[in-house]
């Protein structure tokens, strides 16, 4: 398996802070989190969201959301939405957590002022958290034992390179002095360096 686990990567909403997050109408936010070596399972999640992590493909990220419907089976078209928002910001929180190290890796290796250097990294930061993760797929949804509904979603390496591409495009314009900051590139050093895999295919 070469799934990406960037410090934080595959954080999970444990059951007692998907509990805190259930009620209705409530925002996704982050909480108590669980996460794993490259090649072992998780922890303190039902086996058939370990399954999925496990058998998940290569060079994915991966977001887990949850939301709690009971033995409401009427409740379960808003649970899926609520959850998939929330494996949505899981993935987007990953997203921004490499963002931050690749401009810290970047400012450390450059001439950008620090101060550019977190502005820069705060345009895309923002960028991305508005991003609605486009190609990101369900692959498991299903309900445990008390009810609370766990969503697995799954982010794939050359979507999440396009994403911080584009972003970090955006973000050049209101920060001209990052303008040497390649956003491709940075992202196949951060995929290989965790996972040993091959480039991010770029087309012109």
């Amino acid at each position: 398996m070469k799934k990406i686990v960037f410090g934080l990567t595959a954080v999970l909403a444990l059951s007692l802070t998907a509990l805190s997050l259930a009620g209705c109408g409530s925002s996704p936010k982050s909480g108590g989190v669980a996460s794993a070596p490259i090649g072992r399972g998780l922890s303190g999640v039902p086996s058939f969201v370990n399954d999925a992590y496990l058998n998940a493909s290569e060079d994915v990220l991966i977001g887990i959301g949850t939301y709690k419907i009971g033995n409401d089976t009427s409740k379960m078209g808003t649970g899926k939405t609520f959850a998939e928002t929330r494996a949505r910001a899981d993935i987007s929180r990953q997203l921004q957590t490499l963002v931050k190290n690749m401009v810290n890796d970047y400012t450390a290796t450059s001439e950008l002022d620090p101060s550019a250097a977190v502005s820069f990294q705060e345009n895309i930061t923002q960028t991305l958290s508005k991003s609605d993760l486009k190609g990101a797929k369900v692959v498991k949804m299903d309900t445990d034992d008390s009810g609370l509904l766990w969503l697995v979603m799954e982010y794939s390496r050359s979507a999440a390179a396009a994403e911080v591409d584009q972003a970090a495009s955006a973000a050049k314009l209101a920060v001209p002095a990052a303008a040497a900051f390649n956003a491709l590139d940075r992202m196949n050093t951060a995929f290989d360096k965790e996972a040993g895999g091959g480039p991010v295919p770029v087309s012109d």
